[in-house]
């Protein structure tokens, strides 16, 4: 479904921020990229969904999916994924939502910018898919402002309004990290849900390797831009790659306990 070749990625000239990344996707798999902060993780997910700052050049390789290549698409053609083929959870969800309007309008505005939904269709889907989250009282979260909502609450919005046409592919990016150990555990739960209701395969970002162990089918390490070890979660505890190990002893333990 997403085959990436050899894909190089810089900014402003500057040493790459991703280099040679490689990496393949099925329908209804979950894919988790590790490693700390700068090592290209975010850089790679940005690229699939055509959104690489100002300065961003991808300097060589492919990206295709569904057997079309993602790179140098138009605006419109951007449009026509970008929602209902392709979706995105950030780590901050309230950080993309206008603060000075409610959830709804921009819930509204999102489904009728991706569909022929009038007003009302679009205001019932927007709270059936509040509900689907879990989230009670849609209609008072509809009606608030996103300052207004728990960091899990903002996340469960975001998450919904990403999931609303059923995308083939889910990127996640940080999608846990702003939240308290309890709600992690909540939305880790709900997009393994969605990936078993809706056949969604999910691009997963994120620095915890104990969160990339219980979720993803596969694990890529990533350091300075490049992969430096994959495999499924046995792999990666038997491995020997230095860097692997260090993330797995930065996990913490309970009792002498590690659970990853």
């Amino acid at each position: 479904m997403l085959d990436i070749r050899h894909l190089s990625v810089s900014y402003a000239g500057d040493r790459p921020a991703l280099s040679d990344f490689s990496l393949h996707m099925e329908r209804g798999e979950v894919v988790a990229l590790v490693g700390e902060s700068g090592s290209g993780k975010t850089t790679a997910v940005r690229t699939v969904l055509g959104l690489l700052p100002p300065g961003g050049t991808v300097e060589g390789g492919r990206v295709t999916f569904e057997g079309h290549s993602l790179l140098g698409l138009s605006h419109k053609e951007w449009g026509r994924l970008r929602g209902k083929e392709l979706s995105m959870i950030f780590q901050d969800s309230g950080a993309m939502l206008n603060p000075i309007r409610t959830v709804g309008s921009q819930f509204r505005e999102y489904i009728r910018a991706h569909s022929v939904l009038s007003r009302q269709e679009a205001a019932e889907l927007s709270g059936q898919m509040l509900a689907r989250m879990g989230l009670p009282n849609p209609e008072s979260i509809l009606a608030s402002y996103p300052f207004q909502l728990s960091g899990g609450q903002r996340q469960r919005v975001g998450i919904a309004m990403a999931m609303t046409f059923q995308p083939r592919l889910l990127l996640a990016d940080e999608p846990t990290s702003a939240l308290d150990v309890t709600t992690q555990a909540q939305i880790v739960r709900q997009l393994l849900e969605l990936r078993d209701t809706y056949h969604t395969a999910v691009l997963l970002v994120t620095h915890n390797l104990a969160v990339a162990a219980y979720m993803a089918d596969h694990i890529v390490v990533m350091r300075g831009g490049r992969i430096t070890d994959q495999g499924d979660r046995e792999h990666l505890l038997r491995s020997e790659e230095p860097y692997t190990r260090q993330l797995l002893r930065a996990v913490p333990d309970l009792g002498g306990a590690r659970y990853v």
